[in-house]
């Protein structure tokens, strides 16, 4: 019997059956399992369709010899352990036996006796074999992970490594073989540091932390390190183990989740401060415009009401620029060709900046760039860019030499099958249309780049700029579901990455809409009766007045439910609604339902001092127009006539933007 209580599968090929038999007799004896067969034939049949732990082979079969048959199952990959059983014991051919492949070889003498042995002999080349491949799998192990591996004697001298590592610090096998772990020391701990890591893996305790290490190029970077100690048979550390994890991905994506976070949070911020400041301008506008309707007025007081109307409207294009951050920019968005919208971008930028502005389109693109954009706003963000980088262009210390460019607009075709890593964020896979603007100005530092975005951060002289210019550019470029990458380095200038989703052209690109010149005064001749329903007191005061110069009959309510409160008479239905769309613990959609249900088709004007678009699907395609705060007195009048001309509901025409 043998020694080792395991079973195993053997399959043994012998063409002489009196041996088989005997060897059968003896590996069974041994309770393994044995299959036997007389040709290599029949071996390569049998091994394509069973596995075995271990093929113990006769050398000379009758129709091939052993070294042949293995070179047969290395052609045909099947791949088994073998024991070669050669009636030579002389070293040349032994040499070729273990050279073909086979384990170990056993010398067949003519007395029989290899059979006591052949047990024995079983029993080690299968575990050998089970583990050469443990070795071998745990091998492949420590090159397949992605974290650096680092093997040192008890001394600390490096004996191993994995090519993670390699990659990692820039080292070769061959220098960081022999050498210490100080080799990645960066300066930035203290000696301290490393004696109490030192002092906790000696006493055979694991150490983790978070260490700054340095490349072979100089380059500094931020690792998980986790130090375990091997403890021989007396429980001593004998070796140690250590595990890189390289922390510049994951600090990016940490900070980039941050920065997201951020600017959601200001966003909503700069929204509701935008909206509730839209509704104090609209009280602001229309009071000094309805000044300046007075007779009589001095001078003095008409330059006085429109200083303030000026200074109003000013106010509500910072206002427009904070509802942009906040990504809610009112985008009446169509197929726009984007050279166009660039080119003349670089006209205006060109004049204002009185230096060499170059423009390179998309060189042989399979068809136009277009994006379905508001080129408007996209322009105005463009336009943003360019007097950005006039501004840092400007705060050089030596000019730029003469016909150098200053500032470039470049127009690419790009479609990423990987997310592209940036500031402030990635941008997914997808098919784009990229304008790059880049500028030679001061650049940026890193602390000054993560800030860029943040409203009223500014690097320039009190006086000299909101701070709102990036930060418009951003929520513009978000509100085409687009995306904006910077880069910059102090003294190399700045970049700018606008990635604008492609549009598929299915057909022409459509005309744009006509436009209607604003009224200066009122139609005397369409005096209507016109409830105002909004819950800012100066909002409706402006608003009846306005309206009342007009000869409309004017009914204000400070909520729905005031409104809905009062006695419906069908002889005084009106013939328009003007409602604020967001009112304090107010649903636009319910009050909408409450209006139809008691109003019918009577046509409903929505008053908002936000940006977005009308937020329910089931207010699209009703009879209702949309004007948005702060208001001029020839908008509301504007607004009002188109409302009350509006065709009925049956009509497929809307008067949404």
């Amino acid at each position: 019997m043998s020694d080792h209580s395991e079973r195993f599968r053997l399959f043994v090929i012998e063409d002489r059956e009196d041996i088989a038999l005997l060897i059968r007799h003896v590996l069974e004896r041994a309770s393994h399992e044995v299959v036997c067969c007389r040709t290599a034939a029949d071996a390569l049949f049998v091994l394509g369709q069973s596995s075995f732990d271990l093929v113990i082979l006769d050398y000379l079969l009758e129709d091939l010899n052993g070294v042949e048959l293995l070179q047969r199952l290395q052609q045909e990959s099947i791949f088994v352990p073998v024991l070669m059983i050669t009636a030579h014991g002389d070293e040349q051919l032994a040499t070729r036996v273990l050279q073909a492949g086979a384990l170990d070889y056993v010398v067949k003498d003519a007395a029989l006796h290899f059979l006591q042995e052949l047990p024995k002999r079983v029993s080690e080349s299968i575990r050998r074999h089970r583990l050469e491949q443990m070795n071998q799998l745990l091998v492949q192990a420590l090159e397949s992970t992605r974290d650096g591996i680092l093997i040192t004697d008890r001394q600390g001298k490096i004996v191993n490594v994995n090519q993670a590592l390699v990659r990692q610090t820039g080292y070769s096998r061959e220098q960081l073989l022999g050498a210490s772990p100080r080799l990645f020391q960066s300066g930035q701990h203290s000696p301290d540091f490393y004696a109490r890591m030192w002092q906790t893996i000696t006493h055979g305790q694991s150490w983790q932390g978070e260490i700054v290490n340095r490349r072979k190029d100089g380059t500094t970077y931020t690792e998980s390190l986790t130090i375990s100690p091997i403890l021989d048979a007396h429980g001593h550390p004998s070796h140690f183990v250590a595990i890189y994890r390289d922390m510049t991905q994951h600090r990016q994506l940490e900070k980039q989740l941050l920065q997201a976070q951020k600017m959601q949070s200001i966003g909503t911020l700069a929204g509701g401060v935008a909206h509730e400041f839209n509704n104090l301008l609209a009280g602001i506008n229309g009071y000094a415009s309805l000044g300046l309707r007075e007779p009589n007025l001095p001078p003095e007081l008409r330059d006085f009401f429109r200083n303030i109307v000026d200074l109003s409207e000013r106010a509500a294009g910072l206002t427009r620029q904070l509802l942009a951050f906040a990504r809610k920019p009112a985008l009446t968005r169509q197929p726009t060709l984007l050279s166009e919208v660039v080119a003349n971008t670089v006209e205006l930028v060109r004049r204002s900046m009185h230096q060499e502005v170059k423009f390179t389109p998309a060189t042989h693109p399979t068809q136009p760039l277009v994006v379905e954009a508001d080129a408007n706003q996209l322009q105005q963000a463009l336009l943003n860019l360019g007097l950005n980088a006039r501004d840092a262009i400007l705060q050089r210390r030596q000019p730029l030499p003469p016909g150098e460019v200053a500032v470039e607009f470049l127009i690419e075709h790009e479609v990423l099958t990987q997310p592209r890593s940036g500031f402030p964020g990635p941008v997914p896979p997808g098919d784009y249309a990229v304008v790059r603007v880049t500028d030679r100005g001061i650049g940026m530092t890193t602390e000054v780049l993560s800030q860029a975005l943040d409203p009223f951060f500014t690097t320039k002289e009190v006086g000299q700029g909101t701070g709102l210019g990036l930060s418009m550019v951003f929520g513009i470029v978000q509100g085409h579901q687009g995306y904006l990458l910077l880069e910059s380095e102090p003294g190399r200038g700045t970049t700018a990455h606008l990635y604008l989703p492609r549009w598929q052209m299915p057909g022409p690109l459509p005309a744009g809409k006509p436009v209607t010149a604003p009224l200066s005064e009122p139609d005397l001749q369409l005096s209507r009766t016109i409830v105002v329903i909004d819950d800012e007191q100066a909002v409706l005061d402006v608003v009846r007045r306005v309206l009342e110069i007009a000869g409309h009959h004017v009914e204000c309510h400070t909520s729905m439910q005031s409104y809905l409160s009062k006695e419906p008479s069908p002889a005084l239905k009106p013939d328009l609604v003007i409602l604020d769309l967001l009112m304090p613990r107010e649903d636009p959609v319910s009050n909408f339902r409450k209006l139809r249900e008691r109003l019918g088709e009577v046509p409903i004007l929505l008053c908002t001092g936000q940006a977005e678009p009308i937020p329910a699907p089931e207010l699209q395609g009703q009879k209702i127009s949309l004007l948005r705060k702060p208001f001029r007195m020839r908008e509301l009048w504007q607004a009002v006539q188109s409302a009350l001309q509006m065709p009925p509901l049956s009509s497929s025409t809307s008067t949404l933007f």
